[in-house]
């Protein structure tokens, strides 16, 4: 198995935390049956699963994502629902892009990633069904356990590679990008975000490998750096599950807008 793949399986197995965010985002709109769902930025695919089972077989899931290796490993692990497609794409270029198609559009964690904001919300709104909405959760900056993670169990060097595929804007920002699109604001708010649990050391290292894309590099978190950063951040490095406690100012952004 390549390593672009071992990085792809990673991603399914520890990124409970973003899965668990997501159906929340999921759970701030209603979905009903036979409702065409847009998953941009799709992963390994659990959560576009999950979106297929609430849209039921009068609907359908176009699941798109960048990363060959992650569809590959999501269309095999998903490959019995049969109203789920995976599709190799991006916010710039998916399926029905432009033909009001869609009555969801979910991005779950994926707009720090991408550069050109304004052109995203145009490509949503273009793609939508009149009352269609996004429902969307994203960063707008570092949140400091991530710092602080980079900081001691990574080089700087790797920390500014990390940074320099983040695109952080302000909620206000992203607001005003999307009242310009055309859309009406329905929700738009901070959530805080809660301490991160980790069957253990490895698991809490391949998880920040697998979310930033091998962009950690577990190698440089080595054994005297992870027992200074566990009795520092976390209940102790042998505590089960290993909890990572998260800053009382660490919060992402979940926005849901509707198309008029």
């Amino acid at each position: 198995m390549s390593k672009s793949k071992d990085v792809a399986k990673s991603y399914q197995h520890v990124s409970l935390f973003q899965r668990e965010e997501g159906k929340k985002l999921i759970d701030d709109v209603q979905i009903y049956r036979g409702y065409v769902i847009l998953d941009l930025g799709c992963g390994t695919g659990e959560l576009s699963a999950y979106l297929s089972e609430l849209a039921g077989q009068d609907g359908r899931v176009v699941a798109v994502d960048p990363d060959s290796y992650r569809l590959e490993v999501a269309r095999e692990s998903h490959r019995e629902v049969k109203n789920l497609t995976f599709q190799e794409g991006s916010s710039a270029s998916f399926p029905g892009m432009g033909s009001e198609t869609y009555d969801i559009v979910f991005a779950n964690f994926v707009f720090h990633w991408i550069q050109d904001k304004e052109e995203v919300f145009k490509n949503m709104f273009r793609s939508l069904k009149p009352a269609g909405k996004i429902a969307v959760s994203y960063a707008d900056r570092l949140a400091s356990i991530f710092s602080k993670i980079y900081r001691e169990l990574q080089s700087s060097e790797s920390m500014e590679l990390m940074l320099s595929k983040c695109y952080f804007e302000r909620r206000s920002k992203i607001e005003s990008m999307c009242l310009a699109a055309g859309f009406e604001i329905v929700k738009s708010v901070d959530v805080r975000m809660e301490d991160l649990e980790f069957e253990n050391v490895e698991s809490m290292c391949s998880f920040f490998s697998a979310t930033n894309q091998g962009r950690f590099v577990s190698e440089l978190a080595t054994r005297d750096k992870v027992s200074s950063f566990c009795a520092q951040y976390t209940g102790g490095e042998n505590s089960k599950p290993l909890t990572l406690y998260t800053d009382e100012g660490d919060y992402y952004c979940v926005l849901i807008a509707a198309k008029p």
